[in-house]
């Protein structure tokens, strides 16, 4: 493989690698192919060589990987051919950062970060982890070795970092580097026949990774060939071609993906119109009674109408993410005076077409939430529980100024005056399918919730359709540490687009029943978004229900 050099770099010091210094052993605790984040994945292709590996194999490897990794770290461009779009491509997307190398006589392992900028303009890091191997197939560590030869070899390498748009902060931040050095060294030894697969990163995820399905390299180039934006494996999971083949080209891509479910509702079944579920949902604000205004908004759905219990997202009205500005997890970002306004969207007895524009008609505060905020330090879930305790005199629209100026009604420990208020609920269910139809319900106020100077709030109900991509449980077992950080136990992944003030709002199947909230969307494909299941907080609401 021809690597063309566009920027000579500096040549200020010299790098030396000695292999006869690496000490012997198998790097067993240095990897996992698994990860506790929803929105990582691990990318993995391998090279075997049926007649056996040739002598000095890695230590070429490990020689060539690092020499042109630390010649990028310090500014030369390289611009290699992809294996799979036939075009010159770029390897990394900014400045490349080594960040931490360890290396064994059969394994090395690369931390890597890239300065990428935001679609704010911010410069942020991408962190890619690298991990390449020559292991053997009775490893552990060695991806579908059930498919392999007894005594065989195979030479892995795999990469763990940001799942979005294609996986592509993982390719352009190192992976590419290493996959074109290997093929380089690879091409040098003249007449040996070699087999280049890729593993299915769902596979990884969630089987035994010696049992993991992989793709021959042929079969990869068709998908290329053919635009299939996706590809199955022998264990019906489905994944973004991209995730094994790479970035197709140097510019972000602005490829459309599928906002609804290729598959079709089974015979006769029918979905329920959204105009059905309207009052369902409500539009949740936190008011600032200082500064007497809406500071924050989110979106939110009735889940018991006879107690007044509302689901949302916590990070509308509490610190989950750490951030240094206000106090971790205290309701209400720790305002003195603050407090839930929650909007609605009134009957109309005089008109046969439903409105869709809420009112902010009733105050609410918080009643439950994850407990693991108080007693750790640490959050897992993304939603909390409502308590509607007064109603406004008169109903307030606008950016809802003058919501602290009306006289309330009490309606706390007051069924009959709730049963009065005529609130619709919607059901809630724990099944949920891959490619399963969805709808995502809420009030986009596009700024992630938080209203800036002169900005105007938005009080008209919008929906986006899509579809269930994946189903991600992390587990109870998280490594590191974890004070003030947001660690979610399972999240339903959904490619669907929607944008800030959707958080909270309900995600419905076709039967309009909620299957969890919005929590995020991806910020490397803003279509790729993740849900708290309805099973991660309907403990939060019995708790409610209890309790009143």
């Amino acid at each position: 493989m021809t690597i063309e050099t566009k920027e000579e770099p500096t040549r200020d010091s010299h790098f030396f690698f000695l292999p006869s210094l690496l000490g012997p052993g198998e790097p067993s605790e240095a990897w996992t192919y698994k990860s506790s984040d929803s929105w990582k994945t691990t990318i993995c292709h391998s090279i075997f060589c049926p007649d056996g590996v040739p002598p000095g194999l890695m230590e070429r490897v490990t020689a060539a990987v690092l020499s042109t990794v630390y010649a990028v770290s310090k500014g030369c461009q390289l611009v290699v051919k992809s294996a799979f779009h036939d075009k010159g491509i770029k390897t990394v997307d900014g400045p490349l950062k080594v960040k931490e190398i360890l290396c064994w006589r059969t394994a090395f392992f690369l931390k890597l970060g890239t300065e990428v900028k935001s679609e704010k303009g911010e410069l942020k890091e991408s962190v890619v982890e690298i991990f390449t191997h020559l292991v053997d197939q009775d490893s552990h560590l060695c991806v579908g070795s059930d498919f392999m030869g007894f005594g065989t070899r195979r030479l892995i390498m795999s990469a763990k970092g940001q799942e979005g748009d294609g996986g592509r902060k993982i390719w352009r931040g190192g992976y590419l580097l290493v996959l074109k050095s290997v093929a380089k060294i690879m091409a040098e030894y003249g007449g040996l026949e070699y087999e280049k697969q890729g593993f299915c990163p769902e596979c990884l995820t969630k089987k035994a990774v010696s049992a993991a399905s992989a793709w021959d390299w042929s079969v990869m180039r068709d998908a290329v060939k053919h635009g299939e934006k996706t590809m199955r494996c022998c264990h019906g999971h489905r994944i973004d071609t991209r995730l094994v083949t790479g970035p197709p080209r140097d510019t972000p891509s602005q490829q459309n993906v599928e906002t609804s479910n290729p598959t079709k509702l089974a015979s006769g079944e029918t979905a329920v119109p959204i105009n059905h579920l309207l009052r369902g949902i409500v539009l949740v604000g936190l008011w600032d009674g200082k500064l007497r205004k809406v500071v924050r908004v989110g979106s939110g759905f009735i889940a018991d109408k006879k107690r007044g219990l509302i689901v949302t997202a916590s990070h509308t009205l509490m610190n989950i993410w750490g951030e240094k500005s206000t106090p971790f997890g205290e309701d209400y970002y720790g305002l003195r005076e603050g407090k839930v306004v929650v909007g609605v969207i009134p009957r109309n007895k005089d008109s046969e077409e439903k409105s869709t524009e809420a009112v902010f008609r009733y105050f609410a505060r918080i009643v439950a939430k994850d407990p693991s905020i108080e007693e750790r330090g640490e959050c897992h879930v993304d939603a909390c529980i409502l308590k509607i305790t007064t109603r406004m005199e008169n109903d307030i629209g606008g950016n809802g100024y003058g919501c602290g100026d009306q006289p309330e009604i009490l309606l706390l420990n007051n069924q009959d005056a709730l049963k009065r208020e005529k609130l619709q609920q919607l059901k809630i269910t724990e099944k949920c399918e891959l490619d399963e139809q969805v709808r995502i319900l809420g009030y986009n106020q596009g700024g992630e919730g938080l209203l800036g100077p002169g900005e105007s709030l938005n009080r008209y109900f919008d929906f986006a359709r899509g579809y269930v991509c994946k189903k991600f449980a992390g587990g109870n077992h998280f490594s590191g540490y974890l004070r003030h950080r947001f660690k979610p136990h399972e999240e339903i992944v959904v490619i669907c687009p929607t944008i800030g003030g959707h958080s909270g709002g309900p995600c419905v199947n076709q039967q309009g029943e909620v299957i969890g909230i919005l929590s995020r969307a991806d910020p490397a494909e803003k279509q790729r978004c993740y849900l708290v299941p309805s099973c991660e907080w309907k403990h939060l609401l019995k708790q409610a229900k209890i309790t009143f």
